[in-house]
């Protein structure tokens, strides 16, 4: 995978559909349905959730359970819901201790039950061990001890990485075989606008060693395929957007979970494709901050 909740009535069809991905499938109490995978343009993207064993645990004046609580109900309260959901990794709080994950699992329910599909990637307070000892292991790995998938929808396909290096190491790599995979999975895919989520923040100049490491390399398999459009990542619990000289747009999502400076909003980000872009909505968890309710439409490179 990533970590895909799928009902397991359509557990075969939902493969099938979506050969690229390497699902894990939760008891079927925790599933809910999938009509269609990756169905829908309509998406939301959440980020460093940070969940921790103890569902009243406190991180920098933050209660985290609270936090990802607050946001899956108001993902259920839209008249129009999304039609599925990506977390781009930092799911637990510091180790990636199977406790964490057996905490967040009730936290996602509400979200299966009403039948969204939920991707979770990896990130560097991930554990691969512990979340598929909490969830089921996974099949036929694209890529050897990598959880890569690849969502397509109508206007769209979600490349979904996994940049997970060392548990509680804060710097992060795709490796050679992660970024040969995912140069023959986009040139499989040349004539529809593709969208690349990691977790981890991708240099696009300045070297720094608690990022992407190897964003250099990552960037010489992105830059040239005029299908690849925007780069979304988290880590750094900083909501932001630039775009370089390519016309290659990065979006930083906000953590669900604590800021490292209090200006910036945390929350979860509400993200509709079209065929020619990408209209993004900060969902602020703080309903008076001023970027409440932001909405920026990013045009596709041609």
């Amino acid at each position: 995978m990533p970590v895909t909740l799928a009902p397991a009535t359509s557990r075969r069809r939902f493969l099938a559909q979506s050969a690229a991905a390497v699902c894990f499938g939760w008891s079927s109490r925790f599933l809910g349905a999938q009509s269609t995978a990756g169905a829908g343009d309509v998406w939301a993207l959440f980020s460093d959730t940070h969940i921790d064993a103890d569902p009243l645990a406190v991180s920098r004046g933050v209660t985290m359970t609270a936090n990802l609580r607050s946001c899956v109900a108001e993902v259920l309260s839209r008249t129009e819901r999304p039609s599925g959901l990506i977390l781009s990794g930092d799911c637990a709080h510091l180790k990636g201790m199977k406790a964490d994950y057996q905490t967040l699992k009730p936290l996602l329910q509400p979200l299966v039950e009403a039948k969204l599909p939920v991707h979770l990637l990896m990130g560097n307070h991930d554990d691969r061990v512990a979340v598929t000892e909490v969830l089921d292991r996974p099949t036929s790995p694209a890529v050897p001890s990598r959880f890569v998938s690849v969502q397509e929808t109508p206007h769209a396909n979600w490349f979904l990485l996994d940049s997970l290096d060392k548990v509680n190491a804060t710097p992060g790599v795709l490796g050679a075989e992660q970024l040969a995979w995912l140069g023959k999975e986009l040139d499989a895919r040349p004539d529809k606008p593709a969208v690349i989520v990691v977790h981890h923040n991708i240099l696009l100049q300045e070297v720094k060693t608690d990022a992407l490491m190897d964003s250099a390399a990552l960037l010489e398999v992105l830059r040239p395929r005029k299908q690849v459009k925007a780069c979304i990542y988290g880590h750094t619990h900083r909501w932001s957007i630039t775009q370089d000289e390519t016309g290659l747009h990065f979006i930083n999502l906000p953590p669900v979970a604590y800021v490292f400076k209090q200006e910036f909003p945390n929350g979860w980000v509400l993200a509709t494709l079209r065929p020619d872009a990408i209209q993004l909505e900060l969902r602020a968890l703080d309903a008076n901050h001023p970027q409440h309710g932001e909405i920026k439409t990013l045009k596709w490179r041609v």
